[in-house]
Parts: C-alpha cells; sequence; structure tokens
C-alpha cells in the first residue's frame, strides 16, 4: 500500500491557519511573529502565573512551528514549573491549563525526540486534568480529551501498536459522544480531523478497511461544518485528509472511484493554500496527490 498515513495532521491545523491575529486566551493559531512578540512582552521572571504560563506556551508552539527542540524543551519546563507552583494551591482553572500545556509540550516533544516516555507523562497529565475537570469545568472537558487522544495516538503511531490507536479513537469517541458534555462546533472539528487521521493509520497498520470508513464519515461531518463555520484553512485541510482517507478506502475496496475523489479534494486543497503562500501545506498535500494518482495507477491497472 502506497499511501502513508499523515501524523502531522493536527500540526498543519495549528500552522496552517497562523495568518490569524491570535486572541488573548488562545495561542494555539498564533503566528510565529504573534508568539515571538508574547515571549518578548512578558518578563520571564517575576511574572504571574498566568503570564507565565502563557509565555511557556508561546515557547514550545513557536519551538514546535520553527522545527527548535530547545525551544520546545523550555517551554515544556517553564510549564511544568507553573504546575508546580499551582498544587500547594489547589487545583482550579489555571491548574488545568497548565496541566494541558505540559501534556502539549511532552507531546511535541515526544515527536521530535522519538521518547516515548514523554508521551507517558504527557497521558498522566491530560488524565488527571480530564478527571478534575469534568465536574468543575465541564467546558474544557472536550478539549482536555482531544488532547488525550492525541497523546495516545502518537503513542501507538510511533510503537506501531493497535491496541493504543483503538485506545485513542475511543476516547476521541467519548469526546464527540458524550451527552451531557457536548464540544462547541469548532472543538468538534478538531476531534473529528485528529479522530480520523488516526483511523486512517489504524486502517493501514491492521489491513483493514472499516477504519478508513469511519474516518471518511467523519470527515465529511467536519467538512460540512468547517464550511458553515468559514474556516477556509480548516477546509483545506479537511479536504487533505479525507482525499487521504478516500485513497485508503478505495485502496481496500479496489474502488477506482474514491480514489478519484480524493485527487479531486487534493487538487482543491493545493488550490487554496496556492492562493495563501501556504508552502509547506502545499508541498504535504501535493505529495499525498501524487500517492493517489499512483494507487489510481495501480487500480486501473488491475481492471
Amino acid at each position: 500500500m502506497p499511501v502513508r498515513p499523515i501524523i502531522a495532521a493536527l500540526v498543519l491545523a495549528a500552522s496552517a491557519a497562523s495568518a490569524a491575529v491570535a486572541a488573548e486566551a488562545d495561542l494555539a493559531d498564533a503566528s510565529p511573529a504573534e508568539l515571538q512578540a508574547v515571549i518578548e512582552r512578558i518578563a520571564p521572571a517575576g511574572a504571574p502565573s498566568d503570564q507565565a504560563l502563557r509565555r511557556a506556551e508561546a515557547m514550545f508552539r513557536l519551538g514546535d512551528l520553527n522545527g527548535d527542540v530547545g525551544l520546545i524543551r523550555r517551554g515544556a519546563d517553564a510549564a511544568s514549573a507553573v504546575l508546580s507552583s499551582l498544587e500547594s494551591g489547589g487545583r482550579g482553572a489555571l491548574w488545568v491549563a497548565a496541566s494541558k500545556d505540559v501534556g502539549t509540550a511532552l507531546v511535541m516533544l515526544a515527536r521530535r525526540t522519538n521518547d516515548r516516555s514523554r508521551l507517558d507523562e504527557a497521558i498522566a497529565a491530560f488524565e488527571s486534568a480530564a478527571l478534575f475537570a469534568r465536574d468543575s469545568q465541564p467546558e474544557q472537558w472536550p478539549g482536555l480529551m482531544n488532547s488525550l487522544a492525541i497523546a495516545q495516538w502518537t503513542k501507538g503511531s510511533m510503537a506501531k501498536d493497535a491496541a493504543a490507536l483503538k485506545l485513542a479513537h475511543q476516547t476521541f469517541r467519548e469526546a464527540l459522544s458524550d451527552r451531557a458534555i457536548k464540544p462547541d462546533d469548532r472543538e468538534r472539528v478538531r476531534i473529528q480531523v485528529n479522530m480520523a487521521s488516526a483511523l486512517v493509520e489504524m486502517a493501514m497498520l491492521t489491513n483493514e478497511a472499516a477504519p478508513a470508513d469511519e474516518a471518511v464519515t467523519q470527515l465529511r461531518a467536519a467538512l460540512a461544518m468547517a464550511a458553515t463555520l468559514d474556516l477556509p484553512a480548516q477546509t483545506a485541510i479537511i479536504q487533505g485528509n479525507l482525499a487521504q482517507a478516500l485513497t485508503v478506502r478505495g485502496w481496500h475496496n479496489k474502488a477506482a472511484a474514491d480514489v478519484e475523489q480524493a485527487v479531486e479534494l487534493g487538487k482543491a486543497a493545493i488550490s487554496y493554500w496556492d492562493s495563501v503562500g501556504a508552502i509547506d501545506a502545499r508541498d504535504d498535500t501535493e505529495a499525498n496527490l501524487r500517492q493517489s494518482y499512483q494507487v489510481l495507477t495501480e487500480l486501473y491497472s488491475i481492471r
């Protein structure tokens, strides 16, 4: 099977929207320039815990965008220091945020350094925060479960462990299906996109078509929601991921029509990345488009 899963789907989701101005409370979509401005604006010593945590987050996110492992590590250490300082004061909203930041930074480090032990630390941080937030801060719970599932997925991906990927799938589904706590529309899209990427990888690892079928269903729902929310960058990301899921499903089912759809989706995504000058995103999507063409050629030869 010539198609490989995209492990960087959620990294792409963060960096592709970097042209948007980051909200004060959220750095996930900030550009490198915006992240650098946060780092320079907040003093490294003597800052209140919330500002110190914001600076730490800006550091590890900027490090991840630039491939700077040292900066990611410094951001992780700074977030851990904030978390430690909060432990004696009781758990609250800032403790949850610090736990999530520590876990996110550790997942970034694990991917960059291939250190799986970091993932165990990240999973522990996310599990603890999610357990606390479920009753005390339910609005944060879906995002924490999404982060937990990402860590589980990353661990399964690095170890080529189907059981770990299935556990991540269960966590994603729990975040989406809980009747008492529902994610908002944007969070739902993020969860669906990440879950679908894990499912595509599961389909390839287990050589089963069913996970790819579910991935296609989730991504089509996410694509429709992204269109209603007017999220052009997220739409292009989903188009690329849906193209990949259709290619994998088409290969499993020997269905050229799926791969033909994948080709059109890939072209649409590339057109958007060209329009905004997102070179890395374009190159990643083009590489997958070439794989779709290769699969389509092989399927045509079978006929």
